[in-house]
């Protein structure tokens, strides 16, 4: 009787002991893909060519040839080049405090969309 109940309790604290490994395991796992990817900006050939399709399809139906809203016309590299020289273009699309909210009454540019022009920014702002 008493080996019985020794194997039923040895049985019953590995079955717990495996479940919290589980258990922590799915944590970490999930605490691992909800952060934020440290950006990687080592892509040294990231040019304007790179980052100008992002504009074309989010931005340019309003920073276009007609002087563009709020005095950036995104049509050509000259405006994004001063909108990322003065920080207001990392800061709209990142939808920082203090800046509004890019690309206008709609959804947030893509994480994706963002790392590149912000890679592009660091690098120098290549043509």
């Amino acid at each position: 009787m008493k080996k019985t109940i020794l194997i039923s309790a040895t049985i019953l604290i590995t079955i717990i002991a495996c479940k919290t490994k589980k258990e922590v395991a799915k944590d970490t796992a999930t605490a691992v893909e909800g952060a934020k990817p440290v950006l990687d900006c080592s892509t040294s050939g990231l040019t304007y060519a790179d980052i100008k399709p992002i504009f074309d399809k989010q931005c340019i139906s309003c920073h276009d040839y007609g002087g563009g809203a709020g005095g950036y016309n995104f049509t050509s590299i000259g405006d994004v080049k001063r909108a990322g020289t003065n920080g207001e273009l990392l800061g709209t699309i990142k939808w920082k405090r203090g800046f509004p909210l890019m690309p206008k009454n709609d959804e947030q540019l893509g994480q994706a969309s963002i790392d590149l022009i912000e890679c592009w920014i660091k690098n120098g702002m290549k043509e």
